[in-house]
């Protein structure tokens, strides 16, 4: 690994999939970080389905394995005097403490951040939540399916306009986007760290994270008043309508045809038809949906996806190939950018993961990480090597269940 951010310390605790998002996001960059679970069950998704390995005994949950890479992990009860004790002890010197519990856990447990300031005021503790740390919903529990809800992502963006709407698949929202904007936002306070020496607390809400997406959600209601409807792909067949090739799909687009679409178009199909001025215009072609799609589909179903997609590029139009994961995997182009790496796993073995989107002089920072933890693998080192307990006192926490 690069190691860009090997001089940060990180603690995550909590067990939200956001947060784990938030700590892959900034380990995988290199930071120092420790993962800590609850005695015995571990991380919720540990349980999640598709697993791994054809042993039950040691099967892993791909969800688990995919939001954990490049983490220690240990096991700490904090329902015990103990296990708060040790859990002040480890965070002494670390810059960075995510946690996804509900608002007020910690202060209940007198750990929150007043505590961790007084022990380390350099320390930025990172809260993401469902709807914050404060307002009249602050103590609401909630899913990923109801931060879409809730953020407006079901009104505006999926399924059609004339059904109900439709929830995306793969934690896009909780996940995805609450996990990429606590990273941000942890970035910036250690930005702030480094000038004042003096933490924050970030206080993220999923559901904030999900309205300040700038996609046609929210952003077109606030600046003109107009609210988006969903479906916007329904009868549009030029700009979003997945039409079938020989051995796929494609999005066709009306992008680099230099204000000439439907001409462009047409010179590359042969289709002289696709001139007609009733298909001239956005609305004339949303109206005319299934003539056009009539026109069009019947030369495209004569393609195979990628000499299409070399075709359209060398005249400047724009498509999108609908790929497999399979065909993504194994695609030529994203295998000379190095997007993938190889990791190994004890119980299941080599593991292909997707890098962080980008290459740092070249590199994918990426290459050499280490797999998500076992649970309570790093026990022994966090414990007696660098908390100086003795084998006697870790057999006591594990007998008493306090790790």
């Amino acid at each position: 690994m690069l190691g860009i951010l090997d001089d940060v310390k990180i603690v995550e605790i909590g067990g939200g999939l956001s947060g784990s998002f938030c700590g892959k996001l900034l380990a995988d960059q290199g930071a120092d970080l420790l993962k800590i679970e609850e005695p015995g069950r571990g991380d919720q998704a540990r349980y999640e389905p598709p697993f791994i390995g054809e042993d039950l005994s040691c099967a892993q949950s791909s969800l688990f394995l995919a939001f954990n890479t490049n983490k220690k992990g240990i096991t700490l009860s904090l329902d015990t005097p103990s296990g708060q004790e040790l859990f002040l002890r480890i965070i002494q010197d670390v810059d960075v403490v995510i946690e996804s519990f509900p608002v007020g856990f910690l202060d209940s447990l007198d750990v929150g951040f007043e505590k961790i300031n007084r022990i380390n005021p350099r320390t930025i503790l990172t809260s993401i939540t469902y709807y914050g740390q404060t307002g009249p919903w602050k103590d609401y529990k909630g899913s990923e399916l109801t931060t879409e809800a809730v953020g407006g992502f079901l009104h505006a963006v999926t399924g059609s306009e004339d059904k109900p709407p439709m929830g995306t698949a793969l934690e896009q929202m909780e996940g995805i986007t609450g996990g990429r904007n606590g990273a941000i936002a942890t970035m910036a306070a250690l930005f702030a760290q480094k000038q004042t020496g003096n933490g924050r607390h970030v206080d993220l809400s999923t559901v904030e994270a999900t309205v300040s997406v700038p996609s046609g959600l929210i952003h077109p209601f606030t600046l003109t008043g107009k609210s988006p409807l969903r479906g916007g792909s329904d009868g549009n067949v030029m700009d979003g309508m997945h039409l079938p090739t020989k051995d796929g799909e494609v999005t066709l687009t009306t992008a680099g045809t230099g204000g000439r679409p439907m001409e462009t178009w047409s010179e590359f199909l042969g289709e002289p038809e696709l001139t007609n001025p009733k298909f001239s215009s956005r609305r004339g072609r949303l109206e005319h949906w299934s003539e056009l799609h009539d026109l069009v589909a019947p030369k495209l179903a004569q393609w195979n996806n990628l000499d299409l997609m070399s075709a359209t590029m060398e005249k400047g139009l724009v498509i999108g190939l609908v790929l497999s994961p399979e065909q993504v995997v194994n695609s030529p182009h994203l295998e000379a950018r190095q997007c993938f790496v190889d990791i190994d796993h004890p119980d299941v073995g080599n593991l292909k993961y997707a890098g962080p989107g980008f290459l740092v002089d070249g590199v994918n920072p990426m290459a050499d990480s280490q797999p998500a933890p076992q649970l309570g693998q790093h026990n022994k080192k966090i414990y007696c090597e660098q908390l100086g307990l003795s084998g006697q006192e870790l057999g006591q926490l594990y007998a008493s269940g306090v790790i």
